[in-house]
């Protein structure tokens, strides 16, 4: 047992001395400039809003890096993709574009900071795109504000009101606009403004990359009043009376609106030509656009005709 106690401390001990030589050589190994290579995927962007590349694009590269070992090593671990601008790269003819010794250094610079680029392939992309297609949509934004009591919405701008759409026939088919939602926690008083931003796909492309909004936010109230119905229709051969001659409306809107309100701004009529059964019904026939207007009691008068 002492002998096998021995030997394991011996073991010990080599084992120790084989790692501490094992890590000296990795560490004496890091400080020396060596080269490394990876393969990278690419990603481009500033491509044609209206264009879609095809999958036979050139879609990863391989670069060969040289430098101290210590820079290279914490590239091995990191997420091998660079992004291209499609605007700097040269075109030499169909299909076909070189990436230049300005783009090369760009990457350089941009993607290995502390290492340099010796080695990129293919220096010649292929960049090929799908026949695609588009179209108008309409932009619509749901407003989910929570709004302080007597207060509401009163109107909304939306800028621009539509967009250019494209993408591949089948999917534009499904497509019949854009719509929007634009929510808020905290509790809303006064108008406000601000924007959205949109963000293309694989298989949809947009001609803009956001959407302003302008939203008025009113405090409202409710009035009822009294107002003359007038007669629509009328024979002209015999006089009609209306009973009641004044029936009761109630007003919504915001408060401004409603202070500046005429007694001739709002007309009631009752048709002539629909009268049945000895009443004639009631509609709003004239009101301000910012106001709403409702019949909360009579929706329908009597009549008598006098010849």
């Amino acid at each position: 047992m002492r002998l096998i106690g021995i030997f394991r401390g011996k073991g010990l001990g080599i084992t120790f001395c084989i790692l501490l030589a094992a890590l000296a050589w990795f560490i004496g190994n890091l400080s020396q400039k060596n080269t490394q290579q990876y393969r990278v995927k690419i990603l481009y962007k500033d491509l044609p809003s209206e264009k879609f590349i095809t999958p036979q694009s050139t879609s990863y590269l391989n670069v060969e890096l040289e430098g101290i070992g210590f820079s290279l090593f914490k590239y091995a671990f990191s997420h091998h993709t660079i992004t291209l601008s499609f605007n700097e790269l040269k075109k030499v003819k169909k299909s076909k574009y070189i990436l230049d010794n300005a783009v090369i250094s760009q990457i350089n610079k941009q993607n290995y900071p502390d290492v340099s680029l010796s080695i990129i392939e293919p220096d010649t992309l292929t960049i090929e795109f799908q026949k695609t297609k588009q179209k108008k949509i309409p932009v619509k934004i749901q407003f989910d504000i929570p709004l302080v009591e007597d207060y509401r919405i009163d109107s909304y701008q939306i800028f621009p009101d539509s967009v250019i759409v494209a993408g591949l026939e089948n999917d534009l088919d499904t497509i019949t606009g854009l719509y929007l939602r634009k929510k808020e926690n905290k509790t809303v008083m006064r108008s406000f403004a601000g924007e959205i931003p949109i963000n293309n796909t694989n298989k949809i492309h947009y001609n803009i990359s956001k959407i302003d909004y302008s939203v008025q936010v009113k405090r409202v109230t409710e009035v009822r009043t009294k107002t003359k119905v007038q007669l629509l229709h009328a024979p002209l051969s015999a006089e009609v009376k209306l009973f009641p001659e004044k029936v009761t409306i109630l007003v919504s809107g915001n408060i401004e609106d409603i202070s500046q309100l005429k007694s001739t701004d709002i007309t009631v009529i009752a048709d002539y030509n629909k009268k049945k059964n000895g009443v004639m019904p009631l509609s709003i026939h004239k009101k301000p656009s910012s106001l709403k207007v409702t019949l909360p009691e009579e929706n329908q008068v009597e009549y008598l005709v006098e010849h």
